[in-house]
């Protein structure tokens, strides 16, 4: 019975969903927009080529509708075809000019989903910075539902428990330190920052925004080329033996292991493995 009540929420939840994509194409979408004046928070969307059509532009529009006076930076990685990325780049920096609000970070050759973040958190003019995928949807009622929630009052807040959409303070950056640049791609990166916050006494805090979806979307193709190892369909290998290298792990409390709510187990850094502070001359404001 309990199978068939989540299989009917999910279905249900689905249906909503394709409604409100759907109540979207009733909507005038601004085809420009001044520069931002309130830097109460910011939002980072992080992207590459692939996604550029099918996700990225439907939600910059969406955001930008939804948040005329806010900084949105997008953060394009890089790709492992040079020369389309050449075109790429030329492609979404002609498209976003007319959004004054919108600002780009854009690299040609692949970067790790850390360097993207920590590049986002530099160049936001604001303390609360919004981290997000490109491949979600939202509401028109996701402005509403973020400055409701509470999450505006956290250092770290977590929506819908998912680190695709995230929220942190640049005082807890200050605390923890700088995602770990030494991730080369996608992966973990997420258990890494939450490890790290635990052992300095720092919590993730949980909201629930019903604005925002997750589509989950598994990547045809990537930013890396394919000695890239892929695991688990869309996460990168060398990420996976960089965590393992860095943290010891325990099913059972024991001296010197922290428990940690994302792993569900403890943990313990490695001796050499601190995490260096990648930009000593930054200091984030």
């Amino acid at each position: 019975m309990n199978k068939i009540r989540r299989i009917l929420k999910q279905y249900w939840h689905e249906v909503e969903w394709f409604f409100i994509r759907l109540s979207w194409l009733f909507i005038a979408m601004p085809k420009e927009c001044k520069s931002y004046s309130d830097t109460s928070f910011t939002f980072g969307i992080t992207t590459y080529k692939e996604r550029f059509e099918t996700y990225l532009k439907p939600l910059v529009k969406k955001m930008v509708y939804l948040f005329p006076e806010s900084p949105i930076i997008i953060a394009v990685n890089g790709y492992h075809n040079l020369i389309e990325q050449e075109k790429y780049l030329e492609q979404i920096t002609k498209w976003v000019q007319p959004y004054q609000n919108v600002s780009l970070i854009t690299y040609k050759e692949p970067q790790g989903l850390c360097k993207l973040w920590n590049q986002i958190l530099i160049k936001s003019p604001s303390q609360k910075v919004f981290l997000m995928n490109e491949d979600i949807n939202i509401s028109q009622s996701f402005k509403k539902d973020i400055i409701s929630c509470g999450i505006l009052n956290s250092e770290f807040g977590l929506i819908n428990g998912s680190f695709s959409h995230y929220m942190l303070s640049k005082k807890l950056v200050k605390t923890v330190g700088w995602f770990d640049e030494r991730f080369p791609g996608i992966g973990y990166e997420d258990h890494d920052y939450e490890i790290r916050m635990t052992l300095l006494g720092k919590k993730v805090e949980h909201f629930t925004v019903n604005g925002i979806k997750n589509e989950r979307v598994v990547p045809k193709d990537w930013s890396y080329d394919k000695k890239h190892e892929v695991i688990l369909t869309k996460y990168s290998g060398p990420n996976e033996k960089h965590y393992f290298s860095k943290w010891e792990f325990s099913d059972t409390e024991e001296k010197g292991y922290e428990y940690v709510r994302i792993i569900q187990g403890y943990a313990k850094l490695k001796e050499q493995m601190k995490t260096p502070n990648f930009y000593p001359e930054i200091e984030l404001k």
